[in-house]
């Protein structure tokens, strides 16, 4: 997979948007192992990944490569810290999909903490490194 060849602000609205489909997709996932539908949600899982690995090479060969570009590691310490959760992220859907047919306490508990990764890492990404990318990429096109 490649990142998508979209200018910054275009791209930046895509993720915004993407980071509301999988809120979506995570309550509806959470739904499905709460209501014990087991392979249903295994099957989402299965489609979400390359979703998300797609999102993930955009904002990492992008996105964080703007600031890197501007401000260089360590003045961009705390976005290359949010982004390095992406690997995370991968290690909790992977461990979901191993533990879902297994146990269902364990897929609720990896599910739980997935969403609260996800949840904190969105709101990092919207509320200050996306503008602040934003806010370099206008300085920097001039």
């Amino acid at each position: 997979m490649r990142p998508r060849q979209l200018e910054i602000p275009s791209l930046l609205d895509t993720l915004v948007k993407e980071h509301e489909e999988v809120r979506t997709l995570l309550k509806d996932l959470s739904a499905l192992i709460s209501d014990n539908k087991f392979l249903v949600a295994a099957d989402r899982i299965k489609a979400f990944r390359p979703y998300i690995d797609q999102h993930v090479i955009d904002e990492e060969a992008k996105v964080l490569k703007i600031l890197l570009d501007a401000y260089g590691r360590e003045k961009s310490a705390r976005a290359i810290a949010v982004f390095q959760e992406h690997r995370e992220i991968h290690q909790l859907i992977r461990e979901l999909q191993e533990t879902i047919y297994i146990s269902s306490d364990k897929s609720r508990e990896v599910r739980d903490a997935l969403e609260d990764l996800m949840r904190r890492h969105f709101e990092a990404e919207e509320s200050w490194i996306f503008p602040w990318v934003l806010e370099t990429y206008r300085k920097t096109t001039v």
